[in-house]
């Protein structure tokens, strides 16, 4: 969101156009307590290690808690436990601080005004004895705290969430105004540029001759298979014609199994006829065989 900055410029311009005065001035003090520091990362890490180094407990928790009801609030709930990782960071750096610093007054007022919160909270349960122990630093609990490697690996980290935080919530309209406005005139630049290249090759079409394609032939397996499909239809028509002369053969009487039973009755006719010429014996002997 490098580009709050300028739109805040570009309201204000307008206000004053308008003759908005009074608005103006209430803007110019808005922009003066902006604790999203026109949401920039650093200004925001900056202004919670000033608030830690002047030891100033209210204004920590004033700060985190409007990032908390305006950003952090309306992310996804599985971000939620690692929002209270940070806050509960933060507030240990607080802590260590002001022990490094000697500052048990403001120790004192940290678990004056902040036990009743984080009393029931299970991280929290053993720095209730925070006050109570000397050399903290070199105690097995509260030795990292006091390095510098997870101090900086606390502040990287806010930086990182911060930054993820304000890249992808969703912004007003106005703010996307000019950065659509941009990418229109980007399309109608490449439509004019498409235009004039489809113009170019157009002319040039015109004062050239068409020339004929060269095409090769099919390769030989494709021909295999066309010549496999074509002996396979010639197949195909020898066996249609073969059905049509059995079929027209049965139609006219002269298939071979109706030729065989006139054959038969023609036989039994005849021996019939020639067993009225012989004897009777005879005519039993010729039905028998």
């Amino acid at each position: 969101m490098a580009h709050v900055q300028h739109m805040d410029e570009l309201i204000k311009e307008y206000l004053l156009f308008r003759g908005f005065t009074s608005t103006v001035r209430a803007f110019e003090t808005d922009l003066k307590a902006d604790k999203e520091k026109g949401f920039r990362v650093d200004k925001i890490i900056d202004q919670i290690l000033h608030i830690i180094n002047i030891y100033d407990l209210n204004s920590l928790r004033e700060l985190w808690t409007h990032l908390d009801s305006h950003m952090f609030s309306k992310l996804e709930s599985h971000f939620h436990p690692g929002v209270k990782k940070l806050e509960n960071a933060i507030l240990k750096m607080y802590l260590v601080n002001a022990i490094i610093s000697n500052k048990s007054e403001k120790v004192a007022e940290f678990f004056n005004k902040m036990t009743p919160e984080l009393q029931n909270r299970e991280e929290w349960k053993d720095w209730f004895m925070l006050p109570y122990i000397k050399n903290p630093e070199e105690n097995p609990v509260f030795s990292l705290y006091f390095t510098k490697h997870w101090q900086d690996t606390l502040l990287v980290s806010l930086h990182n969430f911060l930054a993820s935080v304000f890249q992808y919530m969703p912004t007003p309209t106005l703010m996307s105004f000019e950065e659509d406005a941009n990418k229109i005139n980007k399309m109608e630049a490449k439509i004019e540029s498409l235009k004039k290249q489809i113009a170019l090759l157009t002319e040039k079409g015109q004062d050239t001759t068409i020339t004929p394609c060269q095409v090769d032939p099919p390769s030989h397996d494709i021909y295999d298979d066309f010549y496999t499909i074509a002996q396979e239809n010639s197949v195909i028509d020898n066996q249609a014609k073969s059905l049509k002369n059995l079929i027209r053969n049965i139609g006219s009487g002269s298939s071979p199994i109706l030729g065989r039973k006139d054959n038969v009755t023609g036989t039994k006719k005849r021996l019939g006829s020639m067993s009225g010429r012989g004897t009777k014996g005879s005519q039993n002997y010729i039905y028998e065989s």
